[in-house]
C-alpha cells in the first residue's frame, strides 16, 4: 500500500518536468524573437545606409558591412540583369578581391544560378560546392577554395532586378536564419540598387547635355532657317574659338551643297559662291567631300581643300563637319582660322553639336513645309470655292489662272483643254500689266510641243532658261517673239487621262523654279481637272439640249403641215352623205379622227416643251369654272374609255367657287392624266375625276401624287410639301384602278422622256412627256 507522501512525491516530479519545459519553450521564443529583432535593426540600417548612397559601388559598400553582422561571407558580389534580358553584369564586389572576376564582367543569364534564383522567385543555398556540377561559375571559386554559397533573387516592384551572391570558405556556412535574414534585406537593397542605376542614368546624361544647353537653348525655338544659321554660327563660333563660321545645307534632288547666309564673319560673296556639286572628283568644290568630319590647320597644302579658295579667302585652318540625321546628310557646318589651330577635342565637340543643329535645321524646315503647305491648300481652297460658284467654264478657267499667276507672281499663266483636235483646244490666259497674250497666234498652237511632251512624259516640265533646253531647238524665233525666259508646265489629269496642262511663264527675267512653286501649281492642276472637264460637258450638254429643243420644235411645226390636211379632209368626209350608208366608212372615219386628234395633241405638246424649256410660254388667265373645263376634257377622252371598256366617272362639287387659270392648259393637264389613266387601266376597270374645295395650307407642290397606285394626280396630297401660307384652294383628283407604279420608279415620274418600262418591247406607247408636261402646266 502507498504512502500518501510517495504519491505526493511523485506528482511533484512530474510537475518539475511540465515546468522545465515550458520554460525552455519561453527561453527559445525569447532568443528567437531577440534574434528577429536584432536582424531587422540590422536590415533597417542596412536600408537607412543604402537610400543615402549615390552610386552602386557605395550603396554596396555600406551595404556589405552591415550584410557581414547578419550572415558570415568571404566574399560578396552583386549581378545585374541587362537591358534585353540576356546577360547579367557584375556591378559591385566585397571582401576578398578575385583574380579574374571583375566589376564590368559580363555572362550568360541563361544557364546561372541567378536565372535559377529568379525563375523560382527564391533563395539557392549551396552547402558544398564541391559537390555542385550545375552552374559553370561555380568552378574558378572551387579552384580559389571556396566551399559553400547562397543566391539571393533581387526584385523592385516585381521586375527582376539581379541577385546578391555570397561565398565562403568554409562549408555549409549558410543556415536557416542566415537565408530569412537575407531575404528580408532583399527587397530594399533592390529597390535601392534601382534608384541608384536611375540616378546614375540621369546624372550621366545632364553632363552630356549641360555642355550643349547653353549653344541650343538659344535657337531651338526658331523656326526661319536664315535666322537660325546666323545665330548659329555666332554661338558654334564662340565655342570652337574661330573667326568665321559658315552653316551649309544639303539638297538631294540636286546633290548640291549651298552657303545659308548669313554666316558669322562671312563676306557676303563667300557665301553667295559657296554653291558646289557634292561629286568627288569636283575640282571646283572649296572642301573635302566625303561626308566625314575633319580638320585642317595647314590648309594651303592640304590636298583635300580647293588651294584658290583658300588663298582668296584667307582659311589659316578649318574644322569641318557633316550633320546628319539616321545616316541622311542635312548640311555642314564650317569653322575657320581658330588662332593655334583646331584640335581633336573641338572636332569631337563639333560632332556633338551637330547632331542637334541637324535636328534643329529640320525642324525648322519641317515648319517651313507646313507653313507653305497650308498657304497652298488655303489657295486652292479659294479656287476650288470660285470653281463650285455657278458660271460659265471660260469665266471659271480665268479665276484658276488669274489666281495662280497672283500668288506665284507670274508674268502670264495659261490654261489648254486638250480636245481630239489640237485646233480645237480650249485655251484660257491671263497676263500681268504689260505682257501681251499669246494664245489667239496660231503658230503657238501649231509649233508648240508641250501637249505631246506632256502626254508622253506625264509630269511636270520647269524650264529656268528656256533658250537653253534641247526642247528650244527650232523654235528661237517663237521663243523671242513671245519673250519667254522661263516656263514651267503641270499635266492636269482627269480619270488617269491628261485631258489638259496649266503653264507659268516668265517674260521679264529668267526664274529659278523652286519646289512651293512646282508643289503649288500641281496642287492646282489636281483639284481643277474633274471640274475644268465637268463644266465643259456641262456646256456641251447645254448645247446639246438647245439643239433638242429647237429640233423638236422644227418637228413639230412639219408635222403640223400634213396634219393639218389630214384633219381637214377627214372633217369633209365626216360632212358627207355617203358616212350614213356606209358603216365601214363611218368607222374609218372616226378612226381617223381619233387618230388625227391624239396626234395633233402630241404635237402640242411637244410645242409646250419646247416653249417650256426656252421659256416662252404664255398664259391667259381668266376666270373660268373649273367643273366645265373637267367636263370637257372627260369628253375628249370618253370615246377612248368606251373603246377599252372602261367606266369614266365624274364626281364633281356643286357650287365650286370661280377661279383664275388658263383654260387651255388645265384641260391640257387633264387631258393628259385622263390619257394616263386609260392607257394603263384594263377592261372593266374605272377612271374617276373629283373636284373638291379645300381649306388649309397651300401646298407647295401641288401636281404632287396622293397615292402611289395612281398614275398621275393634279392634288397635292400624301408627302405634302406646303408654302406655309393658308387660303382656299380647288383640288382636282384623277384616280384609276390599274396597275399602280413601282416604287423605285416614283421619283422619276415627272421627269421628260421617262418612262417605267423603256424597253423596245414595252406594251404602252407614248413619248413620256404626259405627266411632265402636267407637273409644269401646273406650277407655271
Amino acid at each position: 500500500m502507498e504512502k500518501p507522501g510517495d504519491g505526493l512525491s511523485d506528482n511533484s516530479s512530474e510537475s518539475d518536468r511540465g515546468l522545465d519545459s515550458d520554460e525552455e519553450r519561453s527561453r527559445a521564443l525569447v532568443e528567437y524573437l531577440s534574434e528577429a529583432n536584432e536582424q531587422l535593426e540590422t536590415v533597417n540600417r542596412i536600408v537607412a545606409a543604402v537610400n543615402t548612397s549615390r552610386s552602386i559601388e557605395e550603396v554596396f559598400e555600406l551595404a556589405s558591412e552591415q550584410v557581414r553582422a547578419l550572415v558570415p561571407f568571404d566574399r560578396a558580389t552583386i549581378a545585374l540583369c541587362e537591358e534585353g534580358g540576356e546577360t547579367l553584369r557584375v556591378f559591385a564586389l566585397s571582401g576578398e578581391q578575385p583574380g579574374s572576376l571583375l566589376v564590368g564582367a559580363r555572362g550568360p543569364l541563361r544557364g546561372s544560378v541567378t536565372e535559377l534564383a529568379l525563375t523560382e522567385r527564391r533563395t539557392i543555398a549551396i552547402p558544398e560546392l564541391r559537390e555542385e556540377r550545375r552552374f559553370n561559375a561555380y568552378e574558378d571559386l572551387r579552384r580559389e577554395g571556396f566551399r559553400s554559397a547562397v543566391c539571393v533573387p533581387l526584385f523592385s516592384m516585381r521586375r527582376a532586378v539581379g541577385s546578391l551572391n555570397l561565398t565562403s570558405r568554409m562549408p555549409d556556412a549558410y543556415h536557416r536564419e542566415h537565408l530569412i535574414a537575407l531575404e528580408r534585406l532583399a527587397a530594399p537593397l533592390a529597390i535601392a540598387i534601382e534608384k541608384t542605376l536611375l540616378l546614375e542614368q540621369s546624372w550621366e546624361r545632364n553632363e552630356e547635355l549641360r555642355g550643349l544647353f547653353e549653344i541650343t537653348r538659344t535657337f531651338s525655338t526658331l523656326s526661319d532657317t536664315a535666322d537660325l544659321s546666323g545665330r548659329l554660327a555666332r554661338a558654334i563660333c564662340k565655342l570652337a574659338g574661330g573667326e568665321m563660321c559658315l552653316i551649309a545645307t544639303y539638297d538631294r534632288r540636286t546633290n548640291t551643297v549651298r552657303a545659308e547666309a548669313p554666316g558669322c564673319n562671312t563676306p557676303a560673296r563667300l557665301n553667295e559662291e559657296f554653291h558646289f556639286k557634292l561629286e568627288r572628283d569636283n575640282a571646283d568644290a572649296p572642301l573635302y567631300q566625303t561626308g566625314e568630319a575633319f580638320l585642317s590647320n595647314k590648309p594651303a597644302g592640304d590636298p583635300r581643300l580647293n588651294s584658290a579658295f583658300v588663298e582668296r579667302w584667307g582659311v589659316s585652318s578649318v574644322l569641318s563637319v557633316p550633320m546628319k540625321i539616321k545616316r541622311e546628310l542635312i548640311g555642314f557646318i564650317y569653322v575657320a582660322n581658330r588662332a593655334g589651330g583646331f584640335t581633336e577635342r573641338g572636332l569631337r565637340l563639333l560632332e556633338i553639336l551637330a547632331a542637334q543643329a541637324a535636328e534643329t535645321i529640320v525642324n525648322a524646315r519641317l515648319f517651313m513645309t507646313i507653313q507653305a503647305q497650308a498657304e497652298r491648300e488655303a489657295v486652292v481652297n479659294r479656287l476650288l470655292l470660285s470653281l463650285q460658284r455657278d458660271g460659265e467654264p471660260n469665266e471659271k478657267v480665268r479665276a484658276v489662272i488669274e489666281r495662280v499667276g497672283e500668288v506665284l507672281d507670274l508674268d502670264r499663266c495659261i490654261a489648254v483643254l486638250f480636245a481630239d483636235d489640237e485646233h480645237e483646244d480650249y485655251y484660257g490666259e491671263w497676263c500681268a500689266d504689260g505682257v501681251g497674250g499669246i494664245t489667239n497666234w496660231p503658230e503657238v498652237r501649231e509649233r508648240s510641243p508641250v501637249r505631246y511632251i506632256l502626254r508622253t512624259e506625264r509630269r511636270p516640265v520647269t524650264l529656268s532658261d528656256v533658250s537653253q533646253h534641247p526642247l528650244a531647238s527650232g523654235l528661237g524665233d517663237l521663243i523671242e517673239r513671245t519673250a519667254l525666259k522661263s516656263l514651267m508646265v503641270v499635266p492636269v489629269v482627269h480619270q488617269g487621262r491628261v485631258i489638259g496642262s496649266i503653264s507659268a511663264h516668265q517674260t521679264r527675267e529668267v526664274r529659278e523654279w523652286s519646289e512651293d512653286d512646282t508643289d503649288l501649281l500641281v496642287a492646282v492642276a489636281t483639284h481643277v481637272g474633274a471640274t475644268l472637264q465637268n463644266a465643259r460637258l456641262i456646256a456641251e450638254l447645254r448645247e446639246a439640249n438647245r439643239l433638242k429643243d429647237q429640233f423638236l420644235a422644227t418637228l413639230s411645226h412639219e408635222l403640223r403641215t400634213p396634219l393639218t390636211a389630214i384633219t381637214g379632209w377627214v372633217e369633209l368626209l365626216s360632212e358627207s352623205r355617203k358616212r350614213g350608208d356606209d358603216e365601214v366608212l363611218s368607222d374609218g372615219i372616226e378612226a381617223i379622227s381619233a387618230s388625227a386628234n391624239s396626234l395633233t395633241q402630241l404635237i402640242s405638246d411637244l410645242l409646250d416643251l419646247s416653249r417650256i424649256q426656252r421659256g416662252v410660254l404664255r398664259l391667259q388667265r381668266d376666270l373660268l369654272d373649273i367643273n366645265g373645263v373637267v367636263a370637257s376634257a372627260a369628253r375628249n377622252v370618253r370615246q377612248t374609255a368606251l373603246a377599252r371598256k372602261l367606266e369614266l366617272r365624274l364626281e364633281l362639287a356643286d357650287a365650286l367657287p370661280a377661279t383664275i387659270a388658263d383654260a387651255q392648259r388645265v384641260q391640257q393637264a387633264l387631258w393628259n392624266l385622263l390619257s394616263n389613266a386609260i392607257k394603263f387601266t384594263p377592261a372593266g376597270g374605272v377612271v374617276s375625276v373629283r373636284t373638291r374645295v379645300v381649306d388649309g395650307d397651300v401646298p407647295r407642290d401641288p401636281a404632287q401624287s396622293e397615292r402611289g397606285e395612281s398614275r398621275g394626280a393634279s392634288s397635292g396630297r400624301g408627302e405634302e410639301k406646303h408654302t406655309g401660307k393658308r387660303g382656299r384652294w380647288i383640288e382636282i383628283e384623277v384616280e384609276d384602278t390599274g396597275e399602280g407604279i413601282n416604287a423605285d420608279f416614283m421619283p422619276y415620274i415627272w421627269d421628260r422622256f421617262r418612262q417605267a418600262d423603256a424597253t423596245v418591247t414595252r406594251r404602252y406607247g407614248g413619248l413620256g412627256i404626259g405627266l411632265s408636261l402636267v407637273k409644269e402646266f401646273i406650277e407655271a
